[in-house]
């Protein structure tokens, strides 16, 4: 039996519905995240998963700790799952943001990675990523690991080869699904990506950090 992964954005988190960045920053799940959440381990029921992972940040370790329970499994939490660390931006608003740090937004704007005091570096990144990605390929069968829309977009770039610092390309709502799989050669690519079809019955909004 072959690996397969699949990787949950969290549920709304009180930091999502005020419309800030969040990075590091722990933020409790919202009333409707923690619905959707729960309509998220529905969803996982039948999915064989042997093993559920979570970021220890607790809108992850919340969402998972659901999926877990429904599947009768013990969730086990991994670092390498966080959010990317954006530093002193976390916190902040969009306009917030512009008005402590416009040198960044105007470089960022300009193509250029200038970083926040104190953030992570995408190299850094990069690299915890592709070290649970190769340990989840791995393992034989079914993992759910639950982790931030940052996480999964970077770990899609990293899939399909392009550059995990090009933004837009792959949009992560809260509770969605995104299935990795291997192809023949062992490689993983996305099988499916971005799924919320189990949050039909609700009202989502669009991926805001």
């Amino acid at each position: 039996m072959s690996s397969r992964i699949i990787l949950v954005r969290h549920g709304e988190s009180e930091g999502n519905a005020a419309g800030v960045l969040q990075g590091r920053l722990d933020f409790a799940l919202s009333e409707l995240g923690r619905r959707q959440a729960g309509l998220t381990a529905e969803r996982l029921a039948k999915s064989g998963a042997y093993q559920v992972i979570s970021s220890p940040l607790l809108r992850a370790s919340a969402t998972a700790a659901l999926v877990a329970e429904r599947l009768g499994l013990t969730l086990r939490l991994d670092p390498d799952l966080a959010e990317y660390d954006i530093g002193d931006a976390s916190g902040l608003s969009p306009a917030e943001l512009r008005d402590r740090f416009p040198e960044v937004i105007q470089a960022r704007a300009a193509g250029q990675r200038l970083r926040f005091p104190g953030e992570e570096g995408r190299d850094t990144f990069q690299r915890r990523l592709e070290l649970i990605l190769a340990r989840m390929a791995g393992a034989e069968g079914t993992t759910i690991a639950v982790a931030h829309g940052g996480v999964i977009s970077a770990m899609c770039h990293m899939v399909v080869g392009l550059d995990v610092n090009r933004p837009g390309a792959f949009q992560v709502g809260n509770c969605s699904l995104t299935e990795l799989r291997p192809d023949r050669a062992g490689s993983l690519v996305i099988h499916r990506h971005n799924d919320t079809c189990h949050l039909a019955e609700i009202a989502t909004f669009a991926d805001r950090g």
